[in-house]
């Protein structure tokens, strides 16, 4: 399907960002990925993406570079965005980013299990089918055993926030078909 990215595109696509940021002489950047992109990264093979959700700083000049990027490989505009980072934990629990990368330049990071399964559990009682699979997998990863214990995962990233009526009814099912066996997780990317 056009415009989506594999896990090498992922990885080729930081990795032309980090060297397009160094040879702009971007200084500081952060780049703090989220979403499946994440996933694919870092824990577990799951279906392309369409795109790698971020918190982006400094937004307009990483934006111009992967705009470039973009042009280059015949990729969406928006391969690398932050439309989700208001989807970021802020409130509750502090999230443990991992780092991948960093050079004086650009730094990457990646959400943790524990934060990315608290996002995809808020996701889940709005789209269901499409989170379905890797919340299972990281109700597994992070070894959340019942609804109650994801919930109570959930309320240290978002406090005074419940699950809605889908997401219980969701995770129910989840684990009355039984969670899939702990995923392979995939080396971490040389960037």
């Amino acid at each position: 399907m056009p415009g989506m990215l594999e896990r090498e595109d992922i990885i080729d696509g930081l990795h032309e960002l980090i060297a397009r940021s160094r040879a702009a002489g971007i200084r500081g950047a952060e780049i703090k990925i989220i979403g499946g992109a994440a996933l694919r990264l870092l824990y577990f093979d799951r279906p392309s993406t369409v795109d790698i959700d971020a918190f982006i700083e400094p937004h307009a000049e990483i934006e111009a570079v992967s705009l470039a990027i973009a042009e280059k490989r015949h990729w969406n505009a928006d391969w690398l965005n932050d439309k989700a980072r208001q989807f970021i934990p802020s409130w509750g629990q502090d999230v443990e980013w991992r780092l991948i990368h960093q050079d004086g330049h650009i730094s990457v990071w990646v959400a943790p299990v524990d934060a990315l399964l608290a996002m995809k559990l808020n996701a889940l009682g709005g789209r269901a089918g499409r989170d379905a699979s890797d919340v299972a997998k990281l109700l597994r990863l992070n070894g959340i055993e019942t609804v109650e214990a994801a919930e109570e995962l959930f309320e240290r990233f978002y406090p005074g926030d419940a699950f809605s009526a889908r997401t219980v009814a969701a995770l129910e099912r989840m684990y009355r078909i039984g969670l899939p066996g702990h995923p392979v997780t995939p080396p971490v990317p040389v960037l």
